[in-house]
């Protein structure tokens, strides 16, 4: 099996027996940031070992529920300049050429996290575009996790945001993109 690394954005009412449902529910194989006198939103870093990255995320959502938890959404990690070199065995000055179109096909993903000396850039984004372009080999599990974050993250959010719609709103939106 792999192991897939992952982070799972999710909501909870305060107390302490939120963290002990957590880890009852299967939970054990992730370092969660929560503040339990608050609640509210918290993230659990994963990497969980599973057949496909389908499954290892699948499987966390589905145990939030189990404890009470509400997944909010599913990211990768971020990564600067200097970590995209490392991952793809290129120099930081590469990354950076693609970076501002000095080389490469141009069209490199914005950064999610733009700062004036490190910005962060989705690792999804990055990955599918080095694929895409044929500018890195990558290893199969950072591609399966890239492409499924992004799809469930899409549809947790997408999920969250019809509860505010009238329910004849959600049956006529659902059945238009069914």
């Amino acid at each position: 099996m792999t192991v897939y690394a992952f982070e799972l954005h999710f909501s909870a009412p305060p107390g302490e027996q939120v963290i002990d449902a957590l880890y009852e529910a299967g939970w054990d194989d992730a370092v969660i940031g929560f503040d339990p006198e608050k609640g509210g939103e918290g993230s659990a870093f994963f990497d969980r070992e599973a057949p496909s990255a389908l499954q290892a995320v699948v499987s966390a959502i589905r145990q939030a529920r189990k404890a009470g938890v509400e997944p909010l959404g599913v990211s990768e990690d971020y990564v600067s300049l200097k970590e995209i070199a490392e991952r793809t065995g290129r120099t930081v000055g590469a990354v950076d050429h693609w970076v501002t179109n000095r080389r490469g096909p141009g069209d490199f993903p914005e950064p999610r996290v733009p700062r004036p000396r490190v910005s962060l850039y989705s690792w999804a984004e990055v990955t599918m575009w080095l694929v895409t372009n044929g500018l890195a080999a990558l290893s199969p599990a950072d591609v399966e996790i890239a492409r499924v974050c992004e799809v469930a993250d899409a549809t947790l959010r997408a999920k969250r945001l019809q509860r505010d719609l009238p329910p004849a709103d959600q049956e006529a939106l659902l059945a238009a993109v069914a």
